[in-house]
Formats: C-alpha cells, structure tokens, sequence
C-alpha cells in the first residue's frame, strides 16, 4: 500500500500543533483557592518560626505526617533559621503541574535571603503532599 506523501505531511503538521497547543494549557490547580493555598504555606512558615510541630502538619497529608516527624521538623526549623533567618513575607506563587501534582512555587522573604518555598499537593487535593525549601544559603549549610 503506497502512504500518499501529502497526508503524511499533513499528519505531521496536526500532530506537531497538537502537541504545541498542550503546552499551552493553563495548569491545573489543587483543590482550595489560591488563597486558601497561601494560607496554608502562611501557616506551614509561621509555624517553624513558632517552633509549633502541630500547626506545622496541620495540612499534610497522612503520608507526608509519617514522613515529618518531630524530630525532622525540628532539624529544618534549626536549619532554616541558621541559614535564613526567621520568616517576614511571602509573594505570589507560580504554579505549574508535574506527574499528577499541583506545584506552587512562592518566593519567600527571611531575614538573610529570598527562599524558594514549594508546597505540592494532588491536582484537585487539599492536602500537602510536598515540601520544598531552597536558597542559595540553604545550600551551601547542606553541603
């Protein structure tokens, strides 16, 4: 059977703007507010700086309680504060999806630096499933 040249191209060309124009789409959210999102990051950050492990789970997953335990969540506080300083402001986050997971990245104020603040949790989910900290000074501590 002979492939008509022309089809093949234009085959081609619709699986080329198909696969352009689903990068294009918006990502999907999580299942609370943008606001509701931020106040949960809001509440995450105030609670290390209040050295407050059950506010600081509050919003985690089961999953992610199990894996955050006290002991855990007191050598980051440690390891923020010493590295960071303690936190003073949020901005805005960007958002983008990964595997099933909403991503909001919020870039964050401390006393020493800017840190990167990703929180993740299940597109459509209202439980934090992921927790991320980052900074220039974070990672020169880690090292």
């Amino acid at each position: 059977m002979k492939v008509n040249s022309k089809y093949l191209s234009v085959s081609a060309l619709i699986l080329m703007l198909l696969a352009g124009l689903s990068g294009c789409l918006p990502a999907q959210k999580a299942g609370l507010s943008d606001q509701q999102v931020a106040n949960v990051t809001e509440n995450i950050l105030k609670a290390l700086d209040e050295n407050n492990y059950q506010s600081f789970t509050h919003d985690f997953s089961p999953q992610m309680k199990s894996a955050f335990p006290q002991e855990k969540f007191s050598q980051l506080r440690t390891l923020l504060y010493n590295a960071s300083g303690n936190f003073i402001y949020m901005d805005a986050p960007s958002l983008s999806n990964n595997q099933g997971y909403a991503i909001y990245r919020f870039p964050t104020k401390y006393d020493n630096e800017t840190v990167t603040v990703t929180v993740t949790f299940v597109i459509g989910g209202q439980e934090v499933e992921g927790l991320f900290f980052d900074s220039a000074n974070l990672r020169k501590v880690s090292q």
